[in-house]
């Protein structure tokens, strides 16, 4: 079951990444909470989630028990270091994925080439959020000017690194993964190996 509407930018490059005809990406529907959203019920053979730029790619056993999902798309977002808009998922439960699903995001064909660009999540629940750039272990093949990585399941189960803790919401963006200060741009800090907005009290580039 789908809530949405089948027509949306970048539709050509979301289908690739979707590997197939007939999935399409959706302008969706606006709820007042972000820009638009869209939701889809997978069971455990998988599925895609698309809208817009974005596609969530549900792999066959990612989920163990049909699941309603999210996708939520937000043009601006307050919190400065994403590249482009920010995207949230939504699950039913904190342990909805029992394994990775991947998450694509068409970009430009400059920022989908730096070597320096990846998926990352803002921490949710955390005193002083941060993006954490994705660990997949080895570089993902993306479709061209797509910028994919897992989607990092964890970050729903243990929000903060705090195990007693667990959130149904997380966001996700691209990033740009970083090793100093010196490797990001001008007013941004590299914290948690993304270049992000500077917190109060230390060093900017």
């Amino acid at each position: 079951m789908e809530r949405g509407v089948s027509t949306g930018r970048l539709c050509s490059t979301a289908a690739f990444l979707a590997g197939a005809l007939g999935i399409s990406c959706g302008a969706g529907v606006h709820d007042g909470r972000g820009e638009v959203f869209v939701t889809r019920t997978l069971n455990q053979g998988g599925g895609q989630v698309v809208l817009a730029e974005a596609t969530l790619d549900v792999c066959e056993g990612c989920v163990g028990s049909p699941a309603s999902i999210t996708l939520r798309r937000y043009d601006r977002i307050e919190h400065r270091g994403a590249i482009g808009p920010v995207f949230e998922i939504e699950l039913p439960a904190s342990d909805t994925f029992a394994s990775d699903p991947r998450i694509g995001i068409s970009t430009s064909s400059t920022v989908a080439g730096s070597a320096n660009s990846v998926i990352g999540f803002l921490v949710p629940g955390a005193a002083s959020e941060q993006w954490v750039p994705d660990s997949p272990g080895t570089s993902p093949v993306c479709p061209a000017s797509v910028v994919c990585g897992p989607v990092q399941r964890y970050s729903f189960m243990r929000p903060g690194g705090d195990p007693t803790q667990a959130t149904r919401v997380v966001r996700f963006a691209i990033v740009s993964q970083c090793a100093t200060n010196a490797d990001c741009p001008s007013t941004q800090a590299c914290n948690s190996n993304a270049c992000q907005e500077c917190p109060q009290g230390s060093p900017c580039n």
